[in-house]
């Protein structure tokens, strides 16, 4: 099994100077912990697309023994994580793990997402509750994802999608095709990768959410976002 890691955004709400991936989170990078917990339920290989100041994602991580296979999107400062999926397709054959770049969380998370390694689902942490504008909402029937999306109604919506899933070998496939017709034949390349999974979803490809409202994660885009991290977050998560 695989992990894919986005780290390629410039982080503009927080204007840090840094990738988001890098910020120390209870004495431990994100970018380390989300590492940790990969390996923690069976990660091999991990594929990093980096962008924004790659150099210091690749300097923090030099010490690790990996193994790492960085991709570059050189056009971070003009697309977003579809384009930047995209670029990971032909290394993601057998189902992979996928994390955004500035999502905290730990092996408890990953280990609930893993499931039975030869069932070849697909999975996405869910985090059920109230949501917002910013937030990606999920809205689900009969136990499975039926839309996922920024745009959807809050007050259909179960909850969020905290930025981090299980991509099982059944759906590849179908969603290595959606990415290059987003990206190639639509020129969609400054949305989110959730795009691509809202259309599979639409078309019947099965995918379930795993409630992770109890665990210790959250997704950091605005300085609030950071103090509730270090905050609230950070004392709950596994050294």
């Amino acid at each position: 099994m695989i992990a894919v890691i986005l780290a390629a955004g410039m982080g503009r709400r927080l204007s840090l100077g840094a990738p988001k991936c890098l910020i120390d989170i209870g004495g431990t990078s994100i970018i380390r912990r989300q590492v940790a917990a990969f390996r923690a339920a069976g990660v091999e290989r991990l594929i990093l697309v980096v962008g924004y100041q790659q150099d210091q994602v690749r300097r923090h991580l030099a010490d690790d023994p990996g193994p790492f296979t960085f991709v570059v999107n050189e056009r971070y400062a003009e697309t977003n994580t579809i384009y930047s999926l995209y670029l990971t397709r032909e290394h993601c054959g057998e189902g992979f793990f996928y994390a955004n770049g500035d999502v905290v969380f730990d092996r408890q998370l990953t280990q609930r997402l893993a499931g039975p390694d030869s069932d070849g689902a697909t999975r996405l942490a869910v985090k059920p509750g109230r949501c917002g504008q910013e937030e990606v909402k999920v809205i689900v029937a009969d136990g499975r994802i039926a839309r996922i999306g920024k745009q959807l109604d809050p007050a259909c919506a179960l909850g969020e999608f905290v930025g981090v899933a299980r991509f099982g070998r059944e759906i590849i496939p179908a969603f290595r095709d959606t990415l290059t017709r987003c990206v190639e034949a639509e020129g969609i390349v400054g949305d989110h990768f959730e795009q691509a999974v809202d259309r599979l979803c639409v078309a019947g490809h099965l995918a379930t959410p795993v409630d992770v409202g109890d665990l210790p994660c959250g997704e950091i885009d605005f300085a609030e976002d950071l103090r509730h991290a270090r905050e609230t977050i950070a004392p709950r998560l596994i050294a």
